[in-house]
């Protein structure tokens, strides 16, 4: 996948690694979570337990690709040229199921709830790529994201 369907986050704000799927409602990501990105204090991080904080913004991110694709796409790759780019604007009944440590693969899976002009409303999860059925989710949520799309 092009870097055109990543979000225009650069290191160290740029949480995604891999875009593995996009559609026009949904896009799956890997996370690879590591000990040098844990860039603030939070409870738990002395422990070495990845910020929720952190997760949260990961879970953001894996929506911004959608954004950027035109409302008519119904291809599964991203479009050449066309990146979201996107804010925060609320979060929304954000659980966080298990804790996440460095060393953890996470698949992010962002599926659009409805969209309204600039506004996207998407439902996030996060589930650990290598855990056994019924242990796997991490994390979800609700965002809304206010996507400006750029050529």
């Amino acid at each position: 996948m092009s870097d055109a369907a990543f979000p225009p986050h650069a290191h160290p704000f740029r949480m995604l690694d891999v875009v593995l799927d996009l559609e026009r409602e949904r896009c799956t990501v890997i996370k690879a979570v590591t000990a040098d990105e844990v860039i603030r204090d939070e409870a738990g991080t002395a422990a070495g337990r990845y910020p929720l904080s952190l997760l949260a913004e990961a879970m953001a991110q894996a929506a911004v690709p959608l954004g950027g694709l035109p409302v008519d796409a119904s291809s599964c790759a991203a479009p050449v040229g066309h990146s979201g780019r996107g804010r925060l604007a609320g979060i929304d009944a954000l659980r966080l199921h298990r804790p996440v440590s460095p060393g953890d693969r996470l698949l992010i899976t962002a599926t659009v709830l409805g969209r309204q002009g600039p506004l996207l409303r998407i439902r996030s999860v996060a589930e650990r790529a290598d855990a056994p059925p019924g242990e796997a989710l991490i994390a979800e949520g609700e965002f809304t994201i206010v996507v400006e799309e750029t050529a």
